[in-house]
C-alpha cells in the first residue's frame, strides 16, 4: 500500500512522462489525470503498469527519476539490492499488491 500513498501521480507530470514514453496509452492517460483523488489515480497508474512489460516497467522506473521522485524508484528497487526482474500486481479484497521478486513491495 505504501506505493499509492508515495507516488505523486496528479502534480508531478509523470503520466505526462509515462505518455510520452510510450508506457501508456492516450486513454489510459485520460483515465488516470481524470481522477480527482490522487489515491484513486495512484491505484489506477498502478494497475496500468501491472500489464505493461519488463521494458515499459524500466521506463516507469526512469520517469520517477525524471519527475522528481527517485525516492519512490529507490524504495521499489532498494528492496535487498535487487533490480527489478519480475513485477506482479494482483487486486485482493480490493487492495493492490505488488511483488517483485516474491518480495512484497505493498
Amino acid at each position: 500500500m505504501f506505493l499509492l500513498e508515495l507516488l505523486d501521480v496528479k502534480f508531478s507530470g509523470l503520466v505526462a512522462q509515462l505518455y510520452s514514453d510510450q508506457v501508456v496509452s492516450a486513454a489510459e492517460r485520460d483515465d488516470i489525470s481524470a481522477e480527482q483523488m490522487s489515491f484513486r489515480a495512484n491505484e489506477k497508474l498502478l494497475s496500468v503498469l501491472s500489464r505493461k512489460s519488463h521494458q515499459q516497467f524500466q521506463l516507469f522506473l526512469d520517469a520517477l527519476d525524471n519527475c522528481g521522485q527517485p525516492h519512490v524508484r529507490n524504495v521499489i528497487t532498494a528492496e535487498r539490492g535487487l533490480s527489478i526482474k519480475t513485477t506482479n500486481f494482483t487486486q485482493t479484497n480490493g487492495s493492490l499488491n505488488v511483488l517483485h521478486d516474491g518480495i512484497r513491495l505493498s
